[in-house]
């Protein structure tokens, strides 16, 4: 076992069936930049506020993405350039599980993502 799946292994599980309680098709998302040396000091910190998702035994999910954007990368553009209201569209394979889905997220100015 690495060092990453040891700590990960005490979070607490999430199901499929849990997740569909779970708001996650309109959100805010806030994301946090730190060094990867801290990973491991801050993990302990999240495991009693957060569960870690685990799909056929499986905590590690890989997928395969491909974006999709206009000639000239609006998209791509837009996200880049910080702008408030943008959009992503996505084809989305999970590979360990089969499953596949098309999504189009848009972002608002209030910070919300709203996924389709």
């Amino acid at each position: 076992m690495t060092k990453i799946e040891s700590h990960i292994s005490k979070f607490e599980p999430i199901s499929l069936n849990e997740m569909n309680g779970v708001k996650l098709m309109s959100r805010v998302d806030t994301k946090f930049v730190f060094n990867k040396s801290f990973l491991f000091e801050i993990l302990p910190i999240l495991q009693n506020d957060y569960r870690v998702l685990k799909v056929d035994g499986q905590r590690f999910s890989k997928y395969k993405s491909i974006y999709f954007d206009t000639p000239g990368f609006l998209f791509y553009n837009s996200h880049h350039n910080g702008r408030v209201n943008r959009i992503k569209i996505r084809f989305r394979e999970y590979l360990n599980s089969g499953l596949c889905f098309f999504e189009i997220k848009k972002k608002n100015a209030r910070g919300q993502t709203i996924k389709n």
